[in-house]
């Protein structure tokens, strides 16, 4: 049996691949012996798992590639491209000094830059977002992969699809961050962990896939290291638990602990990295509403979806449960006897569902823990230290969500039932698919900066507030995309480079550049000095992070007003340009 098809009973059969055939005409022997050699490379892409695999991935692709350059790039993005595109020492020093999360992915973003900037691509929207897509696209085939471990076909693409549609991950498929290079990590950790526990005879490589995947995921994010003590908690409970993984997950203790224990000598140096200090306060601190809202981002914000899934999540773990008793098991093989006709080979088949619910009971535990300890440990860490608790972090628990109310939609005894609520789950996430493509613009920096470039004169200053929330950044990225005299001087008030940000503490970047620094653009005095110098004057506000910042900048709005000439304004959801005429 191939290691990535996990037949499950209730599959649907397949047809068993035909035989080579023998090219008949001596003369075209080796020719057609090449051609054929060279078409089978590909056949498994073309029938089977494979077509089913590979078919998934360019769904993936094309929805993570739809309208990908579309929405403007949002602050988190823009500090994606100002790190990754700095020299290689500059990044490095960036990332010891105040930024080791999201290594992994810096680094290779700044490969990816300097590889498309050779070939001569502009480093815009869809270029920047498309390693993220293309991550997102193999981690749907991987979470396909691992529910073919336990369900059929169907419903492993049901899971997946379920998966792929969803808002949350369709947003960070499309977003120029690390999450789309952890999600294909952390998917890929669990898969192999969970194939070395079914086959414990290959636990060598899938255990050294595993200790690789993993720790190249903390070293993509921190939140990974959840992900870990949640695996860890799983191993536990399968030592313990009356499953059917509890004898291999015995036998291979000692190699598994030795493997959580590499993991954590490989991530050290990122943890002694991370001494930095945290750089998560803005994230609120959660309450019992917090988490209901948690799982209604999950379902697309859908009720029935929502309930839907929960009730199906609830059924699996019920009947799993009951499957690891004595009484429950004989209460579900009379169920079982019930519910199938004829006779015959009822009851071999009865004994055999309560069996493959034994092995579902297995998974749901693992997917439980996966979908519940990172959750339940960020909750709880924010309230007293660290603040983690948000979705965005918490998308690495998505897949978890989907398989487990797949799990319970496999126990049902009836195929028609099952595929139909499996249709109706389908078609409530393409319900709410769309509501994604209309609203993913985060932040619309682009109109309001090529609104700026298309306006500027020669001589024209130009001031930005609030730059300790990425308005200097946003626009200085937008002017590099575009032939324009328009730039930030050197004594423009509130102005800095963000990587100067960046090379220093966090703690002392915030206050003496995000705070102090960036205050200067409200400052009158400061306004006044440098209006003196240009006869023209672009004032914009920007991403104001609390009434408090409103208030200066309609302050300044106010007062510039009254001294000099307003000319036009331009207005975007996100930034309000202004421009003056200074000169008397």
């Amino acid at each position: 049996m191939e290691d990535t098809c996990f037949s499950h009973p209730k599959s649907f059969s397949r047809t068993s691949t035909t035989e080579s055939i023998a090219i008949a005409n001596p003369s075209d022997k080796r020719t057609g012996y090449s051609l054929i050699e060279s078409l089978s490379l590909y056949r498994p892409l073309l029938r089977g798992e494979g077509a089913r695999v590979t078919l998934l991935a360019l769904v993936a692709l094309a929805l993570g590639l739809y309208h990908l350059g579309t929405p403007s790039l949002w602050f988190d993005e823009l500090l994606s491209v100002s790190r990754a595109s700095q020299p290689l020492p500059t990044l490095w020093h960036i990332i010891t000094t105040s930024q080791p999360n999201m290594m992994l992915y810096y680094l290779l973003l700044h490969v990816w830059l300097r590889l498309t900037a050779l070939i001569g691509f502009l480093p815009t929207e869809a270029i920047v977002r498309l390693p993220s897509a293309c991550c997102a696209a193999v981690a749907v085939a991987l979470v396909y992969l691992l529910a073919r471990r336990f369900f059929s076909p169907f419903l492993a693409c049901c899971a997946a699809l379920l998966y792929l549609v969803s808002n949350l991950q369709l947003f960070y498929a499309q977003d120029a961050r690390a999450y789309g290079l952890q999600l294909l990590l952390l998917t890929l950790g669990w898969y192999a962990l969970l194939t070395t526990l079914q086959r414990p005879e290959r636990w060598r490589r899938w255990l050294l896939c595993y200790v690789v995947a993993m720790t190249l995921a903390v070293y993509t994010h921190f939140f990974s290291l959840l992900i870990l003590c949640a695996q860890g908690i799983a191993l536990l409970g399968l030592l313990v638990l009356p499953t059917p993984w509890r004898t291999p997950t015995r036998h291979l203790l000692g190699p598994l602990a030795l493997s959580l224990a590499t993991i954590t000598l490989l991530v050290t140096p990122m943890l002694i990295l991370s001494r930095v200090g945290a750089q998560t306060e803005w994230i609120p601190i959660p309450g019992p509403r917090d988490l209901l809202h948690l799982f209604q981002t999950f379902a697309d914000h859908g009720r029935v979806y929502l309930a839907l899934l929960i009730t199906l999540s609830l059924l699996g773990l019920g009947i799993g449960v009951t499957s690891l008793s004595g009484r429950g098991q004989a209460l579900l093989l009379r169920l079982a006897l019930l519910f199938r006709s004829g006779s015959g080979q009822r009851a071999a088949q009865a004994r055999q569902q309560v069996q493959d619910d034994q092995q579902l009971a297995a998974f749901g535990f693992v997917l439980l823990c996966w979908l519940l300890i990172p959750t339940v440990l960020s909750y709880a860490i924010t309230q007293v230290s660290i603040h983690l608790f948000l979705d965005r972090y918490l998308v690495s628990v998505l897949a978890a969500f989907f398989l487990l109310a797949v799990v319970g939609l496999s126990m049902l005894p009836w195929r028609l039932l099952r595929t139909a609520l499996a249709l109706l789950l389908l078609a409530l996430a393409l319900y709410h698919m769309p509501y994604y493509y209309a609203h993913a613009e985060q932040e619309s920096w682009r109109p309001a900066a090529l609104w700026v470039a298309a306006h500027y004169q020669e001589g024209d200053g130009l001031v930005c507030y609030d730059n300790g929330q990425g308005c200097t950044l946003a626009f200085e990225y937008y002017f590099s995309l575009t032939p324009t005299l328009a730039h930030f001087d050197s004594d423009s008030p509130g102005a800095f480079h963000w990587v100067d940000y960046d090379l220093l503490p966090y703690n002392v970047a915030r206050v003496t550049l995000g705070t102090d620094k960036a205050s200067q653009a409200t400052d009158p005095s400061a306004l006044a000095a440098y209006a003196r110098h240009h006869a023209r004057l672009f004032y914009v506000t920007a991403r104001l992070p609390n009434a408090a910042a409103v208030q200066r900048a309609q302050a300044s709005v106010a007062w510039l007003s009254t001294h000099y000439h307003l000319l036009a304004s331009f207005a975007t959801s996100t930034a309000h340009v202004y421009l003056f005429e200074t000169a008397s």
